[in-house]
């Protein structure tokens, strides 16, 4: 599985806002439009650039335009910077901007797994994932997918004690694996083929 840091970077063209024109009332730049913000963002983003994606994410929560998609961007960007605190906080204002009925609502909830899941807030991460439709791949990152999505439920169920559900998860990625995760043994095992899956 690549690590939240794995997700992103980009290195962008410096925003020119506002309009131009000589004196004589020659043409104008035309206003950068929210969308083209984004854009550029996620252009940063996948440059490796986040000080670049942030300020243009943030521009557009400056505006008041495009929230959701504004946090999910800066969730993103958090996340790749291994900071997961601040990126929760970004997820949760996605969610509660209404990313889960816009096209980014696999991509945020996947985000918010992973933060979660890196905090130690375990149930949160499975909640989270519940939410990612089966197929999901991260349109900024596409080595980043479901398959993800199903170690890091792999990895909260374990954290959780809860060794079937962690056991099916893996199962679902490799099926003929197993183990008898009532003993000792059978657990570390588990542990092992789960850590096997995070360095994928």
């Amino acid at each position: 599985m690549k690590t939240l840091t794995h997700v992103i970077l980009i290195a962008a063209l410096a925003l020119a806002v506002g309009c131009g024109g000589d004196s004589g009332g020659g043409p104008t730049t035309p206003p950068v439009t929210d969308a083209a913000i984004l854009s550029l963002g996620w252009t940063a983003y996948g440059n490796d650039d986040p000080i670049e994606a942030e300020e243009q994410f943030r521009k557009l929560l400056d505006r008041g335009k495009l929230l959701a998609e504004a946090h999910d961007g800066l969730g993103w960007m958090f996340s790749s910077e291994n900071e997961p605190d601040s990126a929760a906080v970004h997820f949760a204002a996605a969610v509660a901007e209404g990313a889960d009925a816009l096209p980014i609502g696999d991509q945020t909830r996947a985000g918010q797994a992973f933060a979660a899941s890196a905090q130690g807030q375990h149930q949160a991460s499975l909640d989270a994932a519940a939410e990612v439709a089966a197929g999901w791949v991260f349109t900024h990152d596409t080595t980043i997918d479901y398959d993800d999505v199903i170690v890091v439920r792999a990895v909260s169920h374990y954290a959780l004690a809860g060794f079937e559900a962690a056991l099916a998860a893996v199962q679902e990625l490799e099926p003929g694996f197993t183990a008898d995760v009532g003993t000792v043994d059978g657990r570390g095992l588990l542990a092992a083929k789960i850590e096997e899956l995070i360095a994928g």
